[in-house]
């Protein structure tokens, strides 16, 4: 199966944001275009994407520049490697982090690398510099120095900010950044976007991802690797059994520790999540209009009808901030997922028994 979504330094494919390009194209030809734009939106939604095609633009001088969408002009590949002399990017790295601690850039890293843009090119040269999960990746001392370049930036110096949460953003520098805020793709282009990336994906399979995507690619995509679809088939295995015997509610706790081992905790947290949220809305009378896999409207029934609206509410609550627990006091996953599945396991042992009335 092939997945055509390169990393967003070297992705030639953007979907859904022409209006952002354009309003970026528009503020350059202005001839006094902002020194500092923040790009916002959900997880997956193309930030990142647009950020490195924008560099491109500001870097070829020209909002309309070929480089920004041809994987083989000599610019993109010089961007996409990170050989360009006019690029920094600033970027925490989660790889090997200790849980429970932010994946933040140390200041001294980032004083070098604005010192550098100082230090590059003529007066007016064009330069740029990206940063990415700037809710994480800066302590005070690394905003501090950021803020003083946004302050007082040298001339031809663009700064592209990427933020998910941009509300724990510090104000004094979200304050001086033009906005960009991305929404989610509507389900015409976010059908277009997953045909282009994952062509050899089977339509039903595509459409499946689509509705667990919630309008943003590339949390549909991630989701394709890491095998989330198969993932949540085997928790709705595992929970229906978890209500007829105990060591069957372990091995759910068990599967889903596994999977926060392997993937990250959030992994396992969005598997139980997506369950009760689903579930919550069938509650409501609102069942899903794709199943995500075969045979899941029958078993949310039953687990609805079970729980009710309110519980279901309650637990997904109670979910978000264990989530929050387990990675700040280290917390073994199996333990401390155990109660929320033996609650919801609970309702499954019905399941075998109810599906003949479940409708």
């Amino acid at each position: 199966m092939r997945i055509l979504a390169p990393e967003p330094a070297a992705n030639p494919h953007l979907f859904g944001h022409a209006g952002a390009e354009a309003h970026f194209a528009r503020a350059w030809r202005t001839g006094r275009p902002p020194h500092a734009w923040l790009l916002t939106g959900p997880r997956g939604v193309g930030k990142a994407t647009l950020a490195w095609r924008l560099a491109r633009r500001w870097l070829a001088g020209d909002p309309d520049h070929p480089a920004a969408v041809d994987p083989a002009h000599p610019l993109f590949r010089q961007v996409a490697s990170g050989a360009h002399p006019d690029l920094v990017r600033l970027a925490p790295r989660h790889e090997g982090l200790v849980r429970g601690r932010r994946a933040e850039i140390p200041a001294e890293q980032v004083r070098e690398a604005l010192a550098a843009l100082q230090r590059t090119g003529l007066s007016g040269h064009r330069r740029l510099c990206l940063l990415e999960d700037a809710e994480d990746a800066l302590n005070t001392e690394g905003e501090n120095a950021l803020l003083k370049l946004l302050e007082e930036p040298p001339a031809g110096l663009l700064f592209l900010i990427v933020a998910q949460r941009p509300g724990l953003l510090p104000a004094t520098i979200a304050s001086r950044c033009a906005r960009l805020p991305l929404r989610q793709l509507p389900e015409p282009e976010l059908a277009r976007a997953l045909a282009t990336l994952a062509p050899d994906l089977p339509e039903e399979r595509r459409a499946r991802l689509a509705e667990l995507a919630r309008g943003c690619p590339g949390r549909a995509l991630e989701a394709e690797r890491g095998g989330w679809l198969d993932a949540y088939a085997g928790l709705l295995d595992e929970l229906e059994r978890a209500g007829e015997r105990l060591d069957a509610t372990l091995a759910a706790a068990d599967r889903l520790a596994e999977r926060a081992r392997g993937s990250g905790l959030q992994a396992a947290v969005d598997l139980l999540a997506t369950f009760l949220h689903r579930c919550a809305r069938t509650a409501a009378g609102r069942r899903p209009a794709v199943e995500l896999v075969p045979g899941e409207g029958e078993r949310l029934a039953v687990h609805a009808r079970a729980l009710g609206l309110d519980r279901c509410g309650a637990l997904w609550e109670k979910l978000a901030a264990l989530a929050a627990s387990v990675e700040t006091l280290n917390l073994d996953p199996v333990q401390a997922l155990l109660p929320l599945v033996r609650t919801v396991g609970g309702t499954g042992g019905m399941t075998a028994a109810s599906r003949s009335g479940a409708e």
